[in-house]
């Protein structure tokens, strides 16, 4: 299995995209979409600017169909891992090392602004969602793709990749398609992707028609009336305690006050805020349970300069 999905080159300066498909090895409808649209689409019949390149995660647990053997790769992208990586005799920091000496290396290069866009699934049911960091150019950005997105994940979270390209001062994102596995998820996956091409301006000519069929594509009837959310909490699953999350809810559920969320081998686990939830945990791997968010005032965001 090859690290290297797919790239492509422009003509003259434009923006550098850097996708990532299967971080976690159970996640992989990006990876099919990369494949389809890096191997599939007729970028020769539109112009391209700049470079794109799109990227195997985790390869062992792709293999494997799991999650990650010994480490989560979205939890290790930290000045701690990188300096004791021979301390730590996991598959994971293997991954994490070549992963971070490719997008380095493009990252020398010459472009107009780096994004890299994170490609994941979910354990439950969900609409199309985004996480990002709270910066003028990432809002700016997410706002083009006209879809749910959440800020302030990266605070709760040690380690994610996203956080370490945002410290570096670049954008990016992670992209929430859908369930595990499901085939919904990939077309969508495949529709997100060539719209972040179009509004970053790699590929800036795609027309109004197909630019509006990928905005259907990616609507959903469920989808919330506010756009922007902030995370509010974060349930830590701890050792041993047996923690199962209630049955039926999904992202972006509005929960009440004192409702029922999940059990573990003390009792139930109740919200002490009105709010969504999000994220809530129906696989093995995770250490983390659920999360809470609540809608943000609508503001127009402001573009770097």
């Amino acid at each position: 299995m090859e690290r290297i999905i797919g790239e492509i080159t422009g003509d003259g300066e434009g923006p550098l995209l850097i996708f990532i498909g299967g971080i976690h090895g159970n996640e992989t409808t990006g990876i099919s979409a990369l494949e389809k649209v890096f191997n599939e689409f007729s970028f020769g019949t539109t112009q391209v600017k700049g470079r794109a390149i799109a990227l195997r995660g985790n390869l062992e647990a792709i293999r494997q169909n799991i999650r990650y053997l010994s480490m989560d790769l979205n939890r290790i992208w930290d000045v701690k891992h990188f300096k004791r990586a021979n301390d730590y005799h996991a598959a994971e920091v293997y991954e994490l090392l070549e992963l971070r000496r490719i997008i380095e290396k493009e990252l020398k290069g010459d472009f107009s602004r780096a994004y890299l866009i994170d490609l994941h699934t979910t354990s439950a049911p969900t609409i199309p969602f985004l996480v990002t960091k709270d910066t003028p150019d990432n809002i700016s950005f997410v706002e083009n793709l006209d879809v749910p997105y959440v800020t302030g994940l990266i605070g709760y979270l040690d380690g994610t990749m996203l956080g370490w390209m945002c410290e570096k001062g670049h954008c990016g994102m992670a992209f929430e398609s859908g369930q595990h596995h499901s085939r919904v998820s990939i077309i969508k996956h495949e529709a997100f992707v060539v719209l972040s091409m179009f509004y970053s301006g790699f590929m800036p000519d795609l027309s109004d028609s197909l630019v509006s069929e990928l905005h259907e594509i990616l609507d959903d009837e469920l989808k919330p009336k506010h756009n922007h959310f902030e995370l509010i909490k974060r349930y830590k699953i701890d050792e041993e305690e047996e923690f199962k999350m209630e049955a039926g809810f999904s992202n972006f559920q509005k929960i009440i006050k004192s409702e029922v969320l999940a059990k573990n081998k003390h009792g139930d686990i109740v919200s002490d805020v009105n709010g969504n939830i999000f994220m809530p945990l129906y696989q093995s791997k995770g250490d983390d349970g659920f999360f809470i968010i609540k809608p943000c005032e609508v503001r127009k965001p402001v573009a770097a300069s």
